[in-house]
């Protein structure tokens, strides 16, 4: 086997990507912004000038490379090879990027939606390793799950399990990225936090969020509601509490549904502390059935910011894995 996997994370403002070894070491970093909100051909272009920076870098021969794996935002059908869609970059409609990458570098390429495969980075080399059935859940820009069972990722039949942020929590309510109403993430996410502030804004509330809103209707981020909040802000702690409270259903959702030994909570959000995750911790006791509560371990992501890389080079040494079975 080889020693090598390129992990490539690919975000919806930023690319990166990494040679990672077996012990799931990163030996070289490559970022890049140039794809952001971008057409898909303009972000292939970059996808394929990270894996040459990686090698480049690294000065590791392609040779020694098992595979290429790819962590995408979106919704992917990730053994067809097929992003679906994405919520995050324009026009990506049943876009057979696996094997188009494939094609242009000349490695073996896996895709898969990179909630997944940060599943699979946390269960490899993180704070989910030895257990068996485990959920990784993001709780960032968006809010997701990845989902373990019996030491495998579960993806389910068009690769799309784990889009929690997408069920229906309150039915009529508020408009979801999907085109849904009422979504999960409509309130427990970057994207819904966002939402509630320009909510906020817009029906007259007294808010400092009023001030700090970016130009343009760009989104008011999750640091500017903190910062906000830490001066006084009662309608920025709201959103807070109320983004939090949402993210703990989602927890509640995945106990009640999947009984797993372990969840590991990971993504940028889950760096606010406690004005999120103590309102997170009260719903999810709220709404779970205590014998199920009981049972489950609840961790935080061990590998940070390094995790979509990671998680992406996981997924190219398990296909193999699998394939040499």
């Amino acid at each position: 086997m080889k020693p090598y996997a390129i992990g490539i994370d690919v975000g919806g403002t930023k690319i990166a990507a990494g040679l990672v070894n077996r012990d799931g070491a990163i030996q070289t970093r490559y970022t890049t912004y140039a794809h952001s909100e971008q057409q898909p051909e303009l972000v292939i272009e970059a996808i394929v000038q990270a894996y040459k920076a990686v090698l480049e870098e690294s000065q590791a021969k392609a040779t020694d490379i098992e595979a290429i794996g790819l962590g995408f935002g979106g919704n992917t059908n990730g053994p067809a090879g097929i992003v679906l869609v994405s919520s995050n970059l324009p026009a990506w409609n049943h876009v057979p990027l696996r094997d188009i990458v494939a094609e242009r570098v000349g490695q073996p390429v896996v895709l898969d939606n990179d909630t997944n495969v940060c599943a699979l980075g946390e269960h490899r080399y993180g704070a989910g390793r030895g257990t068996q059935n485990m959920c990784y859940v993001t709780f960032s820009t968006g809010y997701g799950i990845g989902i373990i069972i019996n030491s495998e990722l579960y993806v389910g039949y068009l690769g799309t399990a784990g889009e929690l942020g997408h069920v229906v929590v309150e039915v009529g309510g508020p408009p979801c990225t999907c085109g849904k109403h009422g979504c999960l993430m409509a309130y427990a996410s970057g994207v819904g936090i966002s939402r509630m502030a320009y909510e906020k804004i817009e029906t007259g509330a007294e808010t400092l969020l009023r001030e700090m809103a970016p130009s343009g209707g760009r989104r008011i981020t999750g640091k500017m509601v903190v910062k906000a909040a830490q001066q006084g802000d009662e309608v920025a702690h709201e959103i807070l509490r109320t983004a939090g409270y949402y993210a703990g259903v989602g927890l509640s959702i995945i106990i009640q549904m999947l009984n797993p030994e372990m969840i590991v909570i990971g993504g940028g959000l889950t760096r606010i502390g406690a004005m999120v995750m103590d309102p997170a911790m009260e719903a999810m006791q709220e709404h779970t059935q205590p014998e199920l509560l009981d049972d489950v371990r609840l961790e935080p992501w061990q590998l940070g910011d390094d995790l979509g890389i990671i998680g992406a080079a996981a997924k190219a040494f398990a296909h193999s894995e699998i394939r040499s079975r």
